[in-house]
């Protein structure tokens, strides 16, 4: 089974490169712009914290925050192109 790419192509020919796509790439292009909300393993958020607390969890790859370090400024919650980390009001 094979799939045409996702966006339209002008005049709906394939593009020179951009045939048909398997059944498995296009699986894999649906979850890459699909999985909002979802850590992707980008690490912009280990890059950008100024306290370490953020690393990466080498058994599923995404981001894991050590509240131990963390001091609440958000920047990793506003750099990650997913969504994947919100602040929320500490209910001590």
């Amino acid at each position: 089974m094979s799939l045409r790419p996702p966006c339209p192509l002008p005049e709906n020919q394939p593009a020179a490169g951009h045939g048909e796509m398997t059944l498995a790439e296009a699986q894999a292009e649906a979850g890459r712009c699909l999985s909002g909300h979802s850590c992707q393993g980008c690490e912009l958020c280990v890059l950008i914290c100024p306290d370490l607390a953020v690393t990466k969890d080498p058994d599923t790859g995404r981001a894991v925050i050590d509240l131990a370090y963390c001091k609440g400024c958000g920047l990793c919650a506003e750099v990650c192109p997913k969504g994947a980390i919100s602040m929320q009001l500490d209910q001590d």
